[in-house]
């Protein structure tokens, strides 16, 4: 690794065990982000981005008068998922494909013109289209290809390049041999979930071979454990043996955020906190995406109200918002 990539590694200068905001499709937008980090996520991580698509649309963007990228082509999905606010430092944007000319192309655009902190390629989501087009996990069956995207990003970014996969497509050792495959390819991180593809989200995480693998490599690669972390209790322990002893750098969370973005520093709130925080969402929302945003804010309405008296009917209200108003009226019913 050349000293400026080491200079740009933000994950050796992270406390650790520290906390990771999981890359999740239609959630972990910006303003769900900006949430995270104020409520005690040390890194963010965008949704799922392909690099195919950077490679066939970014000869449409550009930068207007503001300093703000833009299409020529109207609302483009792909450029917003990976616009960012300053605030959200350190994130990361997390790269899916399979071809790695195209990746390669990818990791430099990013690179070169938005400057995240790291990027991030996806190896583990199970999603069956995404797995049929060869995509995420499928790699996992492919650990040829895989190194090769892993060295293509790498020749194309001084930023650090990290891995999110699983513990194998259809066993759990796979992981073994797989994690030193993509450490000398270059990653600086590695994620793993604590199931196989085959698992898909059945059954409970196993964490066992996570561990094993940073026993594997000590100092030499960042490992992250992700994988049914449902409590701050948890993130206060799963990373740490017995005898309280750091065994993983950091933990990553997923759906557990989800109507509980708190889970980062403490295990509850108050009725009078929970209201204040969806408010907030729902200003970063209205503020990044507009009239929309409120319409994209409904499913995580329906999270947050889960639990409460009468959540029957509050969650017939939360899938008709189209407003912040609509929003407060619901919140002062909580």
């Amino acid at each position: 690794m050349s000293s400026q990539s080491l200079q740009n590694n933000f994950w050796n200068k992270l406390h650790k065990p520290f906390k990771v905001l999981a890359p999740m499709a239609g959630y972990t937008d910006s303003a769900f982000r900006l949430l995270c980090r104020e409520l005690g996520a040390d890194v963010v991580v965008s949704e799922l981005v392909s690099a195919d698509a950077i490679f066939h649309q970014s000869k449409y963007w550009y930068k207007d008068e503001n300093n703000t990228w833009l299409s020529k082509r109207g609302k483009d999905e792909t450029l917003e998922m990976l616009k960012f606010d300053e605030a959200e430092r350190p994130y990361v944007i997390q790269l899916f494909g399979k071809f790695p000319d195209k990746f390669a192309f990818a990791a430099k655009w990013v690179s070169e013109n938005l400057r995240p902190d790291g990027i991030d390629i996806n190896m583990g989501c199970p999603a069956r289209k995404v797995v049929n087009s060869d995509h995420g996990a499928a790699l996992l069956k492919n650990p040829e290809l895989a190194v090769q995207i892993v060295k293509a990003v790498k020749e194309n970014t001084d930023l650090p390049v990290s891995v999110k996969t699983r513990l194998g497509w259809d066993h759990d050792d796979q992981i073994l041999e797989f994690a030193p495959q993509l450490l000398r390819a270059g990653i600086s991180a590695l994620t793993i979930h604590g199931r196989t593809y085959k698992d898909a989200f059945k059954g409970a995480a196993r964490w066992d071979n996570i561990y094993e693998v940073k026993k594997m490599f000590g100092d030499e690669l960042i490992v992250i454990g992700n994988g049914d972390i449902s409590s701050y209790e948890q993130l206060s322990t799963l990373a740490k043996d017995p005898f309280g002893e750091t065994r993983l750098d950091g933990l990553m969370v997923g759906r557990a955020a989800f109507g509980k973005p708190w889970i980062f520093s403490k295990e509850s709130m108050t009725n009078d906190e929970l209201k204040m925080i969806i408010l907030k969402q729902a200003r970063y929302m209205l503020k990044i995406k507009g009239d929309f945003g409120m319409i994209e804010f409904r499913k995580h309405l329906v999270k947050y109200i889960t639990g409460f008296v009468g959540a029957k009917d509050l969650r017939k209200k939360a899938v008709t918002v189209t407003s912040f108003e609509d929003v407060e009226s619901l919140v002062s019913e909580l």
